[in-house]
């Protein structure tokens, strides 16, 4: 009787009826006293630094075996050695994530060789907000409007090569006829900020609309910091009186640039894993992502943090890389030139 018990309990093994109870099982006996790390790719206090402690302070309660979630901030590289790190030196049992740059995936599609990944083998857990970007200038630039902005040298703090914060403004000078003279080195909003009130800068670019107004909402109330353009595929609606690039460009071979450029912002707050995660347990990090995004809990923390929920799971994520990388190889060259990226060879 116990042999044929037995042959029976690895029969339902093998056909699956017991593989969903049985990997939960596993799952929550992996992560059980673990810690998951979860790289961000700038310094404390800014926008992804703030979206990742406060789904740090959720996502555990619904992960099997309650992991605890440690931020780690990688701010080098303009979020390009976070993705690096993810995908080639991070461990692949589940126990490292990472919210990375949605630039760093533009870049990676672009073929930048410093781009060491594959935007489509991360496993993806899914994007926090979709966003829209912003240009900001402080009160004592003496700035009128966008066309003022767009016309003048100014001096643009960057977070360096391949972040928003500096393709974004080298592009506009490309595709706008801008004259923004960028200066890498501000990791981080909030550095990029005490050095336009220091007056070291006179804007920023590459601010996501949901930092913004995280981050700086007594200013614009001030109007000592005043957003002047913004980014995206179209305008979003706490600035519609605010000129959107794509409006601007002077014909379509531009438009088709900006489009390409800005449809990464769809990937607003990507999180992701390593390549060839467990199954299981990839599996459950997604639900467990799922379920915080629509945990009372979490929305009123978000909502205390003022952070944007526009969120989706992999299945849109994947979707937005693969629409990315099926840009007409013209357009995709002529933003290659732009940003000074030498393609990887064809292997």
């Amino acid at each position: 009787m116990k042999s044929r018990t037995a042959s029976n309990l690895i029969l339902l093994l093998a056909t699956g009826v017991l593989a969903g109870p049985v990997h939960g099982q596993e799952v929550e006996q992996f992560y059980a006293g673990k810690s998951i790390t979860m790289a961000v790719p700038s310094g404390p206090g800014g926008g992804y630094d703030t979206y990742a402690r406060t789904l740090a302070r959720h996502y555990s309660n619904h992960i099997p075996g309650h992991p605890q979630i440690v931020v780690q901030n990688v701010p080098a590289g303009g979020g390009m050695v976070a993705a690096n790190n993810t995908f080639n030196i991070s461990p692949k049992d589940g126990t490292a994530l990472a919210l990375l740059a949605s630039s760093s995936l533009l870049v990676g599609a672009l073929g930048e060789p410093q781009a060491r990944f594959n935007n489509l083998k991360f496993t993806l857990i899914g994007n926090l907000s979709e966003e829209s970007d912003t240009c900001a200038v402080w009160h004592t630039a003496g700035v009128k409007d966008t066309q003022d902005f767009l016309s003048r040298e100014m001096m643009i703090g960057g977070e360096g090569s391949g972040s928003n914060s500096q393709t974004f403004p080298v592009v506009m000078n490309e595709v706008l006829g801008a004259k923004l003279k960028v200066i890498s080195g501000y990791s981080g909003t909030q550095l990029r900020a005490a050095a336009m009130e220091r007056g070291e800068l006179q804007g920023a670019c590459g601010i996501f609309v949901s930092t913004m107004n995280a981050l700086f909402q007594r200013q614009l109330k001030e109007g000592t910091i005043r957003v002047i353009l913004q980014m995206g595929l179209s305008r979003n609606p706490m600035y519609p009186d605010v000129p959107n690039a794509l409006e601007l460009a002077k014909d379509a071979e531009g438009r088709a640039v900006l489009t390409l450029m800005f449809a990464q912002l769809a990937l607003g707050r990507p999180v992701v894993g390593p390549p060839d995660m467990p199954k299981a347990r990839a599996e459950a990090l997604v639900k467990a992502f799922a379920e915080t995004m629509v945990d009372p809990e979490y929305l009123a923390d978000a909502a205390l943090m003022k952070l944007d929920n526009r969120w989706f799971g992999p299945a849109r994520m994947e979707e937005v890389l693969r629409q990315i990388d099926a840009a007409d190889e013209p357009t995709k060259a002529r933003v290659r030139k732009i940003l000074n990226i030498e393609a990887k060879p064809a292997k």
